[in-house]
């Protein structure tokens, strides 16, 4: 069996978790990792009690021969830079979503890619979850006929946990939240309907987080904790190492910057409607105060309805035999598992390993990625400029 050594850049809180399926697969051989804080890499080190290589400095990895692959789960202001360092280096790349914060940047990498001629996989682990997968072998089975038009709600309950006590709460370091958490919809949007966009019409506004505290307050430090709704709570989560011992790590040491800090400038609601050159209409919903944490997909076609509810793990088809008998229900559920993203970390490995033996590129590599964020971008200008937007 063919294995690899590889090395992962960054040791925040997605390489402490996704680390664990890494060590689960045995054609892939963890030899060194680095990232700009010691603290994260000894951690890292600790929590799985390995004597991995450290470097504070990627490019100290990057320049490691024995070194074939790397994963870069860094964030995203840095994606660009590390995958382009990485591919000069003769690495193949394992990148996290976006895969940058500009089309151009985009576009820089899917160049620095074929230039070297190894791997790029993008992320976008939703695609390789079960209900996923089998939303779109349903839809791509003409069981609710020809696709025609969709509707995305993303709920995001935890909103200022995920993106507006740290990092993610500036366009500088994401682009805009339609690349860092939208990303992930709009390429299953783009997956499902299978052809690229030509429109975008998009609304969004910042309505509830950001405001005039400091840009240095943190929620430890901060007056109005006992009484703010979006205060950190500390907390500590356990989860199961690959030896079978139990692990655990300070849940909130990565975010608590105050929720309404002045710097705060990404938006936290955003409306976005999609055209595409098959003719297919979409439309994208993602509101970061939201009561739940959900996804919510509905595709119909000239047959019938798909509707996916994500934190239900219910997928129900609804089929239009005529214009009265429109009663039949086919459910599926308990599709996803309890995994890292529902299982999605899992198979995007197994896809990953195969892309390495075969010399061919992932589905869900460079170009996916770029369309994605094209998506993303387009609708921030659009929301900007008050305008629709064609996509030449």
């Amino acid at each position: 069996m063919r294995s690899y050594k590889v090395g992962i850049i960054g040791a925040g809180m997605r390489a402490m978790f996704f680390i664990n399926d890494i060590l689960k697969r045995s054609e892939l051989e963890v030899t060194a990792i680095s990232d700009i804080s010691q603290h994260s890499l000894d951690q890292l080190c600790s929590r799985y009690d390995m004597k991995w290589d450290i470097y504070l400095d990627y490019r100290d990895l990057l320049r490691r021969e024995d070194i074939e692959a790397v994963f870069i789960l860094s964030p995203d202001y840095v994606h660009e830079e590390q995958a382009l360092a990485a591919f000069e280096s003769g690495k193949h790349v394992f990148l996290e979503k976006p895969i940058a914060t500009s089309f151009e940047g985009g576009k820089r990498v899917i160049e620095a890619r074929d230039k070297s001629g190894k791997i790029l996989m993008i992320g976008f682990v939703l695609r390789y979850n079960k209900a996923y997968k089998r939303m779109k072998e349903l839809i791509d089975s003409g069981v609710i006929g020809d696709l025609k038009t969709g509707w995305v709600l993303h709920s995001v309950g935890a909103g200022s946990d995920w993106y507006f006590h740290d990092w993610h709460g500036t366009v500088s370091n994401t682009g805009g939240l339609l690349l860092q958490k939208g990303s992930h919809d709009l390429d299953i949007i783009n997956w499902i309907v299978s052809s690229r966009i030509k429109k975008v019409a998009a609304f969004g506004s910042r309505d509830f987080f950001g405001g005039d505290k400091p840009n240095d307050l943190e929620c430890q430090n901060c007056e109005d904790r006992n009484t703010c709704s979006e205060a950190i709570i500390d907390r500590n989560i356990s989860w199961k190492r690959v030896d079978g011992t139990q692990t655990e790590v300070l849940y909130n040491q990565w975010r608590n910057k105050c929720a309404y800090r002045k710097e705060i400038d990404v938006l936290d609601n955003h409306q976005v409607v999609l055209e595409y050159e098959n003719g297919v209409k979409a439309s994208y919903m993602e509101c970061h105060y939201s009561p739940e944490d959900n996804r919510e997909y509905i595709f119909i076609g000239t047959k019938g309805k798909l509707k996916l509810d994500d934190a239900s793990d219910l997928m129900t088809i609804q089929l239009r035999n005529s214009m009265y008998d429109r009663k039949e229900k086919i459910t599926y559920d308990n599709l996803q598992s309890s995994d890292g993203h529902g299982g999605g970390d899992q198979y995007i490995l197994e896809e990953f390993i195969q892309a390495l033996d075969s010399g061919k590129q992932p589905s869900c590599g460079g170009e996916a990625g770029l369309e994605a964020i094209q998506a993303g971008l387009i609708a921030h200008e659009s929301i900007r400029d008050n305008q629709i937007k064609n996509i030449v």
